[in-house]
């Protein structure tokens, strides 16, 4: 049956190519939406991540990293650093603003940091050295078509980029960096708000244990003699922004995720419908010479499942190509078509794609009459 099957392939292999296109164009297409719901969680994944703490204090009541508001004393550092453990508490503040250059406007997060927190991974300049400059991610950048030494002008305060970092944006929001050196100035000289005390000048407390300290029993110290502060593992908070962004975004992706996977199985049946309408007489050729409607409709879905494993590959490298050219076009946003839980899901999908086939091979061959073979 097989060696039919080939023979079948190389019988007319332009068919043959064009039919793998076709479903590796599907193929391609679910592991895009994917990976673009993937790469989504990632990002909120290495906000949180990248920011190289031990452990991370938030005001009290507060369980997320990004789109959430916290406020803590500035006091409490002293308080976390005289714990037994402790080496170091480096603060941490996010604000949300808006840069308007040429008649457009964008989000901005701007993490304000103090030795660590910042940005992990630069594409052009380097890091802060003179006041008043920021490193801007490369969305933005590519955006507004800025350079190292170009002017920043955020609510009418003026920073100089001095670098552009890579992989530092989420919730379709690209990141800003500045030093505490500068915040006060921020404040002052900024329309960034009418009330400078309703903006944070503390949000986090990013904590740097002391080699071979114990994590769980330092945390429940600190929320134990401080209860101003919610104190959390990096992996727990980077777990909640990532529970918030499915709750946020998780219905709409799923949505296309559904409609990719509708698209997939119409593809699948009409490629049957296609195969067994072209190859009519010959099936019912093999009808007459004593073929069941089983045997043969088998021998259709085995193509077709043959046809998706083949196809399979070139839909890898589609998507992985097309979600560079996402990257190369729009850093602000991460496709990750390649995760191997995506694979995995799509996999899974192409061989309940391959078993609908089949069942339609069977309805569509039990249809033909053997006589079709001998008629003109």
């Amino acid at each position: 049956m097989l060696h039919l099957i080939y023979r079948q392939f190389l019988y007319d292999p332009a068919r043959t190519l064009f039919t793998c296109l076709a479903i590796a164009a599907v193929i391609g297409l679910i592991l895009l939406l994917g990976g673009f719901q993937q790469g989504l969680y990632e990002q909120l994944r290495a906000t949180v991540m990248n920011r190289g703490a031990d452990l991370i204090l938030a005001q009290s009541g507060v369980a997320n990293f990004i789109a959430t508001r916290s406020i803590i004393p500035q006091l409490i550092r002293l308080d976390v650093e005289s714990v037994e453990g402790v080496k170091n508490a480096y603060p941490l503040t996010s604000i949300s603003a808006i840069y308007r250059k040429d008649g457009r406007k964008n989000p901005v997060y701007i993490f304000v940091y103090d030795k660590k927190g910042g940005p992990t991974s630069l594409v052009d300049g380097g890091h802060i050295d003179e006041p008043r400059e920021i490193i801007i991610d490369r969305a933005l950048a590519g955006i507004y078509d800025l350079s190292i030494g170009d002017p920043f002008v955020l609510t009418d305060f003026k920073f100089t980029v001095a670098g552009i970092s890579k992989n530092s944006a989420a919730f379709f929001t690209p990141f800003a960096y500045i030093e505490f050196d500068d915040l006060i100035d921020f404040y002052m000289e900024s329309d960034i708000a009418a009330d400078i005390t309703t903006f944070p000048l503390l949000s986090y407390l990013l904590v740097e244990l002391e080699e071979g300290a114990d994590r769980n029993k330092i945390a429940q110290s600190i929320e134990n003699n401080i209860p101003d502060v919610d104190v959390f593992k990096p992996e727990t908070l980077a777990e909640n922004d990532i529970k918030l962004g499915r709750e946020l975004f998780g219905p709409v992706l799923n949505l296309l995720l559904s409609i990719g996977y509708v698209v997939g199985l119409l593809a699948v049946c009409i490629i049957m419908f296609t195969i067994i309408h072209a190859r009519k007489r010959s099936l019912a050729v093999m009808r007459a010479l004593g073929f069941s409607n089983a045997g043969t409709a088998i021998l259709v879905a085995m193509e077709t499942a043959i046809l998706i494993l083949m196809a399979f590959p070139l839909g890898m490298i589609i998507a992985w190509l097309t979600g560079l050219f996402i990257s190369w076009i729009a850093p602000l946003y991460l496709v990750l078509p390649l995760d191997i839980i995506i694979l995995l899901r799509t996999f899974f999908a192409c061989v309940v794609l391959s078993i609908l086939g089949a069942l339609l091979a069977m309805y569509l061959v039990s249809r033909i009459e053997p006589d079709i073979a001998f008629k003109s």
